[in-house]
């Protein structure tokens, strides 16, 4: 019989946080589910952590022979193996509420919903708490949305949130109907570093109901060894530009509300070091045909409303004295 849920853990090098984080699986107070554990080829000692577990007849452990650069791969492999009706990742530094998956397949179930997510609390190194995910998304967004449970069209989160940045802050908060995941783990997903788990969760939206409450049910960490501290500059804003692009494609928006949804990342590149060429240059190594298509398209914008064209050379300007002011 197969089990409601399947727990997919992509490991990599994170042998100081793994036993605390399989232990907050494996003592869910939803027992229901098989823990399928994918570790990366790390070099420290997380296969040895690991192999402490593996007497649990829930889980199943791969190790692979070559490290595959990122997470979504094992995302990917872990989905074809599920047998549960829902997927839930569960990131190798995070940890668990223990009643995190009790909540989540209720309302699941409850909803029909194909997304369910919560908030969570953010811990440092030495898991003391240091914040919420809570002043994030209410930061972003500017609204108090996020302090009741809701539930509401896939489609229309993308359209009004989604959209212009990740609502799901910690991806092990998240509990996935697996035939949603699998059709939104696409092969385009590996060639991100630091928005792919953005760009899936957009993805996801499209195919039915958004579950969300507002219970700090999981801890998200953040450390020095955090993928999103090691991208540089011209990476991060190539994904953020190609993520919202993608996106905005799968709205079926007009090429006319292109310059609006970049306004703000255009700015943004305006205060940043990476210059024009290097961010270009990592598009196109992201992907090129989406890269030149969009870059003609921003040209004919930019043709059309000089005076946007203008505030951004003011701004240029504004940045470049306060470069040079002492």
């Amino acid at each position: 019989m197969s089990p409601m849920v399947s727990v997919i853990l992509p490991s990599y090098k994170h042998a100081k946080y793994l036993p605390k984080r399989i232990e907050s699986i494996l003592g869910q107070t939803y027992s229901d589910f098989e823990l399928i554990i994918i570790d990366d080829c790390s070099p420290d000692n997380s296969d040895e952590v690991i192999r402490r577990y593996t007497h649990d007849p829930r889980v199943t452990y791969i190790r692979n022979k070559v490290n595959t650069g990122t997470p979504f791969s094992a995302w990917r492999r872990g989905s074809k193996m599920a047998r549960g009706k829902y997927v839930w990742i569960c990131e190798s530094d995070d940890f668990a509420e223990l009643n995190f998956l009790e909540i989540g397949v209720k309302a699941l179930e409850d909803s029909g919903g194909v997304l369910f997510y919560t908030n969570s609390n953010v811990v440092d190194s030495d898991d003391r708490v240091v914040g919420n995910t809570a002043d994030y998304l209410a930061g972003n967004w500017n609204t108090t949305r996020w302090q009741t449970p809701f539930c509401a069209d896939g489609m229309e989160e993308l359209r009004d949130y989604q959209l212009i940045g990740q609502t799901v802050p910690n991806m092990s908060s998240a509990l996935i109907r697996r035939d949603a995941f699998r059709q939104s783990a696409i092969r385009y997903l590996l060639k991100f570093k630091l928005t792919g788990d953005w760009l899936f969760i957009g993805l996801v939206m499209q195919h039915g109901k958004v579950v969300f409450d507002p219970a700090s049910a999981s801890n998200f960490r953040q450390h020095q060894n955090t993928a999103r501290i090691r991208v540089k500059s011209d990476r991060s804003q190539a994904e953020f530009i190609l993520t919202k692009y993608y996106l905005h494609r799968l709205l079926k928006r007009s090429d006319g509300q292109l310059l609006p949804l970049l306004h703000n990342d255009i700015i943004r590149h305006i205060y940043e070091d990476a210059t024009d060429k290097e961010v270009a240059q990592a598009m196109l190594r992201i992907a090129p045909g989406k890269t030149l298509i969009l870059g003609l398209k921003l040209g004919i914008q930019f043709h059309q409303h000089p005076e946007v064209v203008k505030g951004f050379k003011e701004r240029k300007k504004e940045a470049k004295r306060m470069c040079e002011s002492p």
